[in-house]
């Protein structure tokens, strides 16, 4: 009985042996590698990332250079400054067109040439006693030229704030169409009548560009100051006595020293497109 059980015993443990060589073997046969190639394999796969040849910085993140230059278009919208009495008093709220080159000295400086035109809102204005009446109607318009420099300021982001000035001149045209009745037998007076005159300016501004893909979004504020007058007629023009509003205007200057020039503050927003390089 003991050497049945031996038997029996000596039976399983070589069957077991086997098995377990076979099941070791199974892969071999199956698929040609050993346990040791596959975890090979599999450290490999898991280790070998694939990593391009060149590394191209995403558009949004285009980042400005010396030697840069920029062509942009403009729009803004403008609000005449002083007195009630003043330049507001012949020109409403403006809305303009530009257009903008710049060149970057460096990444964190730039210079700005812009031309445009601006046209400022028709004004009107009525009265009198009858039977005497009048009424204006006035236009305002000026052509500016600029030229700037600005510093970028350092963000380390697609957003690009800047702060600068620039200086120019400014083609202005002042038009008066005036009309006065008399009633009765006594004809009409009517004025139409356009005034020119050369002004220079200051400036001051502050915007920020905005990458979106391969354009640039700008948006600023700037305030302009012009040193010269609003232009009217001379004082020996037969037809300045009949100019009450605008005479009353640079009469108003001398006077009292005021200092109501055609200024204004603006608001503009545009898009710039990279040239050149």
């Amino acid at each position: 009985m003991r050497r049945l059980f031996l038997i029996l015993f000596s039976i399983i443990l070589i069957s077991s042996l086997s098995f377990a060589e076979l099941k070791l073997k199974l892969p071999t046969v199956l698929t040609g590698e050993t346990t040791q190639s596959i975890i090979n394999n599999n450290l490999e796969t898991n280790l070998n990332l694939s990593v391009p040849s060149e590394v191209v910085a995403p558009v949004g993140m285009m980042e400005i250079a010396k030697g840069m230059m920029l062509l942009g278009v403009l729009a803004d919208v403008s609000f005449p400054m002083g007195s009630d009495n003043g330049f507001k008093h012949i020109a409403g709220t403006a809305w303009s067109g530009h257009v903008e080159f710049s060149y970057f000295v460096s990444p964190m400086f730039r210079l700005m040439l812009r031309a445009g035109y601006i046209n400022f809102g028709t004004q009107t204005e009525s009265g009198g006693t009858s039977p005497y009446s009048y009424s204006y109607e006035d236009t305002f318009s000026q052509i500016p030229i600029l030229v700037g420099g600005y510093y970028m300021i350092p963000t380390g982001s697609g957003f690009k704030p800047y702060v600068g000035l620039a200086i120019g001149v400014f083609f202005q045209t002042y038009k008066v169409n005036y009309t006065q009745e008399f009633g009765g037998i006594i004809p009409a007076y009517t004025l139409d009548q356009s005034f020119t005159n050369t002004g220079f300016g200051v400036v001051p501004g502050l915007g920020a560009y905005y990458m979106a893909g391969s354009v640039l979004i700008q948006f600023a504020v700037e305030y302009t100051y012009i040193f010269s007058d609003i232009p009217v007629a001379e004082e020996d023009d037969y037809n300045y006595s009949y100019l009450g509003k605008v005479a009353g205007i640079a009469q108003d200057e001398t006077d009292s020293g005021s200092d109501d020039k055609p200024s204004y503050f603006s608001v503009l927003l545009g898009v710039s497109f990279p040239i050149g390089k």
